[in-house]
């Protein structure tokens, strides 16, 4: 999909920012069993004989359907960067884990359809610190999870959220590698 129609689609959903009915029955696609109730507003987006495609289009508008604030800026990996706490970040510079770098991991590690439901966990923990999402980029990402391109995907997911200490990292290792001959 390109860039035009994941502009195309947030743009449809921004334009349903305002109405209460249309966004209740957005949520119901993040529920497998309501899912079909979407099939109306978003069958302009969707096809129906591609079930990865509609899943990923309805698990965003799900999505924005809950938190709708939206940013023209960054990446999943970026947003889930926000979320981090200071411990956290401590915890990460030290090599060690909490539990937004756990659940960061568990989403890189997704097979298809497993992505949608480890995205939608850390997107409502964006929720409830009121952190924007790039739905364009998520939607793009999305939809290209199930491709050859989602080594590439994660590799910039990653490389934003692996920032916490990064330049000190390389810094050291440019260092190091100076350090020895090959010779």
């Amino acid at each position: 999909m390109s860039q035009t129609f994941t502009e195309g689609f947030v743009q449809y959903l921004q334009g349903m920012q305002n109405d209460r009915g249309k966004l209740a029955t957005l949520r119901k696609g993040l529920i497998e069993s309501q899912a079909q109730a979407t099939w109306p507003l978003l069958s302009r987006f969707v096809n129906f004989d591609k079930p990865y495609q509609m899943k990923a289009i309805q698990t965003v508008a799900g999505l924005f359907a809950h938190h709708p604030k939206n940013t023209n800026t960054g990446n999943f990996g970026s947003l889930c960067y926000q979320l981090l706490v200071s411990d956290e970040k401590q915890k990460m510079a030290k090599g060690e884990s909490g539990p937004i770098s756990r659940n960061f991991l568990y989403a890189l590690a997704a097979n298809g359809d497993e992505i949608f439901a480890r995205v939608k966990r850390l997107v409502l923990r964006a929720k409830r610190d009121e952190i924007p999402v790039n739905y364009v980029q998520l939607t793009q990402d999305l939809l290209n999870w199930n491709s050859y391109k989602k080594e590439r995907i994660k590799l910039a997911w990653g490389k934003e959220f692996w920032k916490v200490n990064a330049g000190e990292e390389v810094v050291s290792v440019e260092t190091a590698n100076e350090g020895s001959s090959d010779d």
